[in-house]
């Protein structure tokens, strides 16, 4: 084994020529029908945000000592989430000294899978998810706030049911985990792709949601408007192209509305590694298309997916209803 090292900027950089050597050498496993088998179990955990922190601007690319910053911070974070309870201390007794010792965190970080280090794509430490626009922001047309403002001759949020968010519901992973585009949420960022010659399946483990892209069918079905919109996909070359259009109303991403068109490509870089890039495009919301890239790392094998029981012991959705009544009749009671 030959090794080489620079110094550059105070920061030893070091090449391992065989393992420069094996990655070229790396050939893509294949499908019975020549394509590039992507089948198997995924995570696309990363602490890189969907959008960047202002204070990087139109940096794309963090420094060695910036991850170190970010990826120290969010462990410093951990080990203090982690550290024993005082034993003294009083019932709903907040974390920070002179509050009111309320909460409205409902996990504690046992529960959280966020990952802990930033991703990196094509030899850079990305400090966004959103590669373009250069600034790595969501490129809104106009307010952004005025697509989630609710019809005030419409349901209220409390009304029932229905008004609430599909997550809270159990019909849909929350966050866009489940996509398109799909996105890093708080915990189950597994995925598990399936194959074959004319579909390709993706399982979330969040809502355990399914997604059947058809393959090699250039035509939407226009029938019915689906959670996740109706996904049709090609190869191109080694680069598997997915078109999702046609998403139900209720499932607006970061305010879209039924103009809505996600173009997906999934290439394999590496025996553990699949580049996932995606483009948003919807001109009545956003003022151009907008482009992010993930990458998916493989799950060991001997780490299955998990099952996701969203309503087994989950009394949020009836205990806010409840309470929505509750205070209507303490509002009739008062104005009789």
């Amino acid at each position: 084994m030959v090794r080489f090292a620079w110094k550059i900027g105070g920061v030893f950089l070091s090449l391992t020529l065989a393992t420069v050597a094996n990655a070229q050498n790396w050939e893509a496993p294949r499908t019975a029908d020549g394509k590039p088998d992507l089948q198997g179990v995924w995570t696309n955990k990363t602490l890189t945000p969907l959008t960047r922190n202002r204070e990087f601007g139109e940096q794309s690319a963090l420094t060695q000592e910036q991850v170190a910053r970010l990826e120290a911070g969010h462990q410093d974070f951990l080990d203090a989430e982690f550290a024993d309870s005082d034993p003294d201390r009083g019932a709903g007794a907040g974390a920070q000294a002179g509050d009111d010792g309320n909460t409205e965190d409902g996990y504690n970080e046992f529960w959280k899978d966020l990952g802990t280090h930033i991703q990196m794509i094509n030899g850079e430490y990305r400090s966004s998810i959103i590669v373009d626009p250069p600034d790595g922001q969501i490129p809104y047309a106009g307010d952004p706030r005025a697509r989630f403002r609710r019809d005030p001759n419409g349901p209220g949020p409390y009304d029932g049911p229905e008004g609430r968010p599909l997550a809270e519901r159990c019909l849909l992973s929350f966050g866009s985990h489940s996509g398109p585009p799909m996105l890093p949420v708080m915990y189950n960022n597994n995925y598990q792709f399936v194959q074959t010659d004319d579909y390709f399946m993706i399982l979330s483990e969040m809502a355990h949601d399914a997604r059947i892209i058809r393959l090699d069918d250039s035509e939407h079905l226009e029938d019915m408007r689906k959670w996740m919109g109706d996904s049709v996909g090609h190869w191109d070359g080694d680069t598997l192209v997915v078109e999702t259009k046609g998403f139900n109303p209720q499932q607006n991403f970061r305010g879209a509305s039924e103009n809505l068109t996600v173009i997906e490509r999934f290439s394999r870089t590496s025996s553990s590694e699949i580049l996932y890039s995606f483009t948003v495009e919807d001109p009545s919301v956003f003022s151009q298309p907008f482009t992010g890239e993930l990458m998916f790392n493989s799950r060991p094998i001997q780490e299955s997916m998990y099952e996701y029981a969203c309503h087994e012991g989950n009394y949020a959705l009836s205990g806010i209803l409840a309470g929505a009544r509750e205070l209507e009749r303490q509002e009739a009671a008062e104005n009789q």
